[in-house]
């Protein structure tokens, strides 16, 4: 598996630039790591496009979850 690493002023302009952001593995489960990333990003003021095949339909946090980044529209 590839291993991405960015320089911190570079991931900065990137989360100061953007206000959508999809979260591939999203879980409605409130234990769960990535329910508590989307619901971070949600209250700094950014939009969460949550991505998970097996929920695919259903609402996490006011948002429609898509089935795969495909298919977000867009």
């Amino acid at each position: 598996m590839q291993v991405f690493v960015y320089p911190d002023p570079y991931m900065h302009r990137i989360l100061r630039e953007v206000k959508t952001i999809a979260v591939v593995g999203a879980s409605a489960n409130l234990e769960r790591p990535s329910f508590r990333v989307m619901h971070y990003l949600q209250s700094n003021g950014y939009r969460i496009l949550p991505v998970n095949p097996g929920l695919a339909g259903q609402t996490i946090l006011g948002e429609r979850v898509h089935e795969s980044l495909a298919a977000i529209p867009g």
